[in-house]
Formats: C-alpha cells, sequence, structure tokens
C-alpha cells in the first residue's frame, strides 16, 4: 500500500481509502447477484482485510445505514485507523438551514452519536455531508466544527461537494483541512481550478466516484434505459481504451485517479473482499501512461444528470 500526507493535517494516509456506503445501505447498479449489503460478518471481515492490506483510512457518515457502527465494531482495536465521517445539514419543515442554538445541538448530538456508534474519544475528520455554497460561505456551521474542534471532539474539519462553486466556497472559507470530491474519467471538473488551489492552500483531496457508482465496470451493461448516453460513453471507453476488457475497464479507471499528483487518497467502495483484491491488484500496476491519459481525456462529460448519481432513476 502506497501513503500520501493529507494536505497541511500531516496525516499519513493510504493512496486508497474504503468508503461504506455500500455496505450500510442498497447502493448501486443492480447488476445479477451483485446488488444489496452484504451480512454483517462479510462486511467486519472485508473491513478487517482492508486493515491487513494497509488501507488506514476509512470514510462512513451516519446516514448510510449501520456503517458507523460496524466501522466501530471492526477497528475497535485500531486506533491507528483513521475514520471520516459527516454531519448532515439540518433544516426545518420549510426546508430552511437551521442556526443558532438549534444548529449547535443538533451538530453535537450527531457528532456524539458517531463517536459512541465508532467507539472513539475523537473523530479523526468530520465532513459538512453535501455542503452547499450557501452554507459554506454562511459559514455557522464550519463555526460550529471549529468550536468542537477546539473542544478535542474532532481532529479535523473537510467538506464533501458536488460542484466546482462549492469546492472553491470550501477552499475560500480557509477553515477547512479536507475537500471531498468526485472525480473520475468521465468528471474532470475539478482539475483546472480547484485542484492546484486546493494544494496551494494545504486543503488535503479525498475523492469519490473513482468507478462513478459501478458504471465504469461491467455493472454498466445493467444501466437503465434512461442512462444510454452514459451507457454508450462506457462501451466507447472500453473500446477505445481498454481493448474491450471489461476488467480492464475497472483497472484503467481506478488508476486514472490514483495517477493524479493533487489527490491524497481515492475512495474505493467493495461489497467483497474479491472486489477489494481487484483494486489492491491495480495500485501495483502503477500509473497510466501519458499516450492512455491523452486518450482517456476525450471522454470527458459536462452534464450533470449524469455524472451525480444523485439524479439517476436508481438506488
Amino acid at each position: 500500500m502506497y501513503y500520501r500526507t493529507l494536505g497541511r493535517t500531516g496525516l499519513k494516509i493510504s493512496a486508497l481509502s474504503l468508503g461504506t456506503v455500500s455496505l450500510g445501505v442498497n447502493y448501486g447498479i443492480e447488476a445479477p447477484d451483485q446488488f444489496g449489503c452484504p451480512r454483517n460478518a462479510e462486511v467486519l471481515g472485508l473491513i478487517d482485510e482492508a486493515v491487513n492490506i494497509g488501507i488506514n483510512l476509512f470514510d462512513t457518515a451516519p446516514n448510510y445505514g449501520d456503517s458507523e457502527n460496524l466501522l466501530g465494531q471492526a477497528l475497535k482495536h485500531h486506533p491507528d485507523c483513521l475514520i471520516a465521517t459527516k454531519v448532515s445539514i439540518p433544516r426545518d419543515e420549510k426546508k430552511v438551514v437551521l442556526g443558532g442554538e438549534p444548529l449547535s445541538e443538533f451538530i453535537e448530538k450527531s457528532l456524539r452519536r458517531s463517536l459512541e456508534a465508532l467507539q472513539r474519544d475523537t473523530l479523526d475528520i468530520v465532513q459538512i455531508h453535501n455542503a452547499t455554497e450557501d452554507v459554506l460561505k454562511h459559514g455557522e456551521m464550519a463555526e460550529n466544527l471549529l468550536r468542537f474542534k477546539e473542544k478535542g471532539l474532532i481532529r479535523c474539519i473537510g467538506a464533501s461537494v458536488y460542484t466546482e462553486d462549492e469546492a472553491l466556497a470550501v477552499l475560500s472559507a480557509g477553515c477547512f483541512d479536507v475537500l471531498h470530491v468526485a472525480y473520475n474519467i468521465l468528471d474532470r471538473r475539478m482539475e483546472k481550478k480547484v485542484f492546484p488551489a486546493a494544494k496551494e492552500n494545504g486543503v488535503g483531496i479525498i475523492t469519490r466516484s473513482a468507478l462513478l457508482k459501478g458504471a465504469l465496470t461491467y455493472k454498466a451493461q445493467w444501466l437503465p434505459k434512461e442512462l444510454s448516453k452514459l451507457k454508450n460513453i462506457v462501451e466507447n471507453i472500453r473500446e477505445e481504451a481498454t481493448n474491450g476488457s471489461w476488467e480492464q475497464l475497472q483497472e484503467t479507471a481506478l488508476l486514472f485517479c490514483l495517477s493524479s499528483p493533487y489527490i491524497d487518497s481515492v475512495l474505493i467502495g467493495p461489497r467483497t473482499r474479491q472486489e477489494l483484491q481487484v483494486a489492491l491488484e491495480s495500485q501495483d500496476k502503477g500509473p497510466l501512461s501519458e499516450e492512455l491519459l491523452k486518450t482517456l481525456s476525450t471522454f470527458q462529460l459536462q452534464e450533470d444528470r449524469l455524472l451525480n448519481p444523485s439524479f439517476w432513476p436508481i438506488q
């Protein structure tokens, strides 16, 4: 396993980190016999295997089903492993973001529930989940997280975002240690402005969606008709960049992210030990060639409805 320094935090983190959304909720493309949460015993075994191969960063959230509790069970004897969790943006019945004491109380309850579930005294990284530009610019959520950081409940604060403007708002705030964004062969919107600015400001970069919820794997064959454009471009990548190999497509998609000099850790979301092993073997094959990177650059998309899985007609 290779390790990198997470921005100005000084934390040494594995180049591959383990995301847990698919371990706690049904998530992804419904390929035959490859959908749904694994059993708890399988999840615990998978996390244990990840630790054994050197992964030391695990990403979760309170709304990822039972994943915080499962991580707590699996990592209770591994205090050296780092856990990144999240806090949601609380809104009232009119969808207005809470402020003042209600906001502070919501955040503290969320943090303390995460501490209990994860069986930790301190949360390594807490990210505002799906942070919006207005919330980031207003700054009250960040101020609360900084207050709990001063109290010792949090080591580092961050934000997970979707858009370039949101990412730039994270960097402009000046108080965030970690930026969590989507990045893959098809979605390269963070490359031009966000990645260089993050590095310049010492903000660590964690990326998700390396396989675009499974679309950059053999599971693309089961994408629904509403995503036919996405399916077609994935087929084109497979034919032109990987000689028609589904296995090589997944390997190439992961190596594409690992080849970036800006990214500190690439989140992967395996459901099984076999999928975890495939990711590890891919990492060992080193960065992609300049020629292949040039070929892949022709496949970028800009349509949010295709790049953002929250808009897809699947779970």
